[in-house]
């Protein structure tokens, strides 16, 4: 993790002459340390940098390889292993993929501590000035400095928890406290080597944080009646982490009424336009309630490559490396408006130099033209979106099953289904079971591609199972991973420590995943 820290520290400094705005991001020569971070402008120019780092933990290098080990999907012919030791279950912990989210969230760890430590000493150096100093930083100023802390407190809270849903296992109130959690650090130390937290601690610090960072958001923007700015952390985001984790930790009707209080502020999406709207440009809408700035300089992320990638950028042909398999194409009813914007087949699949018609691909992430550096190619790129509304009503489904709470689930759960079926008719499930079972179907349907089926299944207990999920066509897809089955029990579902992190830090020898 040492060099991690290193490039993180660089990054920072170099960060710190930023503009004032999310149109500009970290960029130009690194300044020294010491003179980084001395006044209030300074913060305001290193809260950019918490966004940077953040993005990139939630982006699609690490969304789109955890799919990849999900049900739905065959590879192509074509797809040259890309992915493929996710699709195989073949990862080890010297896979790229693995390293990259370590990586990442780590990096922007340190970055977050760095920058609460310069915050706090910042605010120390101004309590020792006397009023008239021109350097004392006015009260508008300080309750932005409180903002920024509490924002970075959230990244903190937001990132440890994407590290513990792929490093650790599914949360057990029982064996919490004696199974691993994550590396935790609130310091600045690159010459640390840490050892791993339990799972119940790992959720502790989390909880401190998103605790502060709800309390310093709601402040700035409820209590002192700050206007909610966009592309920035609000209360609603941190209302979305705390549904997740209470959720997460399996508490169940804590976790139904925060989620519930999302879902029902939520207008979901009922039309199959607006709908594909959302998800080719971004729009926020009703649903998307947090996602990261993007623009033609900075933030943009590639969703849809695997998928839609035109080699000829005509518009006649897409040649993707994995398509849907006719198994999960038949769990959407015809005119499920999700079925409609999540595929398509109005151009052939080019596999080599064939062309085969009527066959369906992925199009959930068709590419945000005002993304394109050139109009005249699509570049697949979106922007990075973390929370949308969709997923905290079916998450308050979910919390009302497991709390044995028919009539709560059934409410939530054809919050949904109305919402995407035009003209659908509601009739609700008569077991806690019957319910459940439905709303694992829609949580596949309707999250599909977003990150978030190895994680639930983890959550469930269930196997990753492709047996029997034929593909659309045989002759377009390889056979290896074809009908994988995994059990739930297989040591894969959590991911393994990084190798470079197992040979930096000694430390962890005994707190190895595999």
């Amino acid at each position: 993790m040492k060099n991690i820290m290193k490039v993180a520290l660089l990054m920072l400094l170099a960060g710190s002459i930023a503009s004032c705005n999310l149109d500009k991001y970290p960029d130009g020569d690194a300044i020294p340390e010491e003179q980084a971070f001395t006044t209030f402008k300074d913060a305001g120019q290193f809260r950019l940098s918490l966004y940077y780092f953040a993005r990139q933990c939630f982006s699609s290098y690490t969304v789109i390889p955890v799919n990849m080990q999900a049900e739905g999907i065959n590879a192509t012919l074509d797809y040259g292993n890309q992915m493929g030791f996710q699709y195989t279950w073949t990862f080890a912990d010297n896979d790229g993929y693995v390293e990259q989210l370590w990586t990442y969230c780590y990096g922007g760890i340190y970055q977050i501590n760095y920058f609460i430590q310069k915050a706090n000493e910042l605010i120390e150096r101004d309590n020792s000035l006397e009023e008239g100093n021109e350097n004392k930083m006015t009260e508008s100023e300080r309750e932005q400095l409180n903002l920024y802390i509490g924002e970075a407190r959230l990244f903190r809270a937001m990132i440890n928890h994407q590290l513990a849903t792929f490093y650790c296992k599914d949360y057990n109130p029982e064996t919490a406290k004696t199974d691993w959690g994550i590396i935790l650090t609130d310091k600045v130390d690159v010459n640390a080597r840490n050892k791993r937290s339990t799972l119940f601690d790992t959720y502790d610090f989390i909880n401190k944080d998103l605790t502060a960072g709800k309390e310093a958001l709601e402040r700035y923007y409820n209590e002192l009646g700050n206007p909610t700015q966009y592309y920035y952390l609000s209360p609603l985001t941190a209302q979305c982490l705390e549904a997740k984790i209470l959720l997460h930790t399996d508490q169940y009707e804590a976790a139904a009424t925060a989620a519930a209080a999302i879902a029902d502020a939520s207008i979901l999406i009922n039309n199959a336009d607006a709908f594909a709207d959302m998800w080719k440009n971004n729009t926020n809408g009703t649903e998307i309630l947090f996602q990261f700035y993007a623009s033609l300089n900075e933030g943009r992320s590639q969703y849809g490559s695997m998928f839609c990638e035109d080699p000829y950028n005509d518009g006649k042909q897409v040649q993707p490396l994995y398509l849907p398999s006719a198994w999960l194409l038949n769990l959407y009813a015809s005119n499920d408006i999700r079925s409609q914007v999540y595929f398509r087949s109005d151009v052939p699949i080019l596999s080599g130099t064939t062309l085969y018609t009527g066959v369906k691909y992925i199009s959930k992430y068709p590419g945000n033209p005002a993304l394109n550096t050139t109009a005249t190619t699509n570049e697949l790129m979106q922007n990075v979106v973390v929370y949308r509304s969709a997923d905290f009503v079916l998450m308050a489904a979910e919390a009302y099953a497991q709390a044995n709470n028919l009539d709560g689930a059934n409410k939530y759960l054809e919050k949904l289904l109305t919402a995407r079926i035009p003209g659908y008719t509601y009739t609700p499930y008569a077991s806690i079971d019957e319910v459940f079972a439905a709303i694992k179907q829609e949580r596949l349907k309707e999250m599909f591609m977003e990150g978030n089926r190895i994680a639930d299944l983890k959550r469930w207990g269930d196997a990753m199972d492709r047996t029997g999920q034929d593909p659309q066509a045989s002759s377009l897809v390889v056979t290896t991973g074809l009908y994988l089955n995994i059990p739930a029990t297989d040591y894969r579902f959590v991911w393994p420590i990084p190798q470079s992190e197992k040979t930096s830090n000694p430390n962890i020898s005994d707190q190895l995943n595999w």
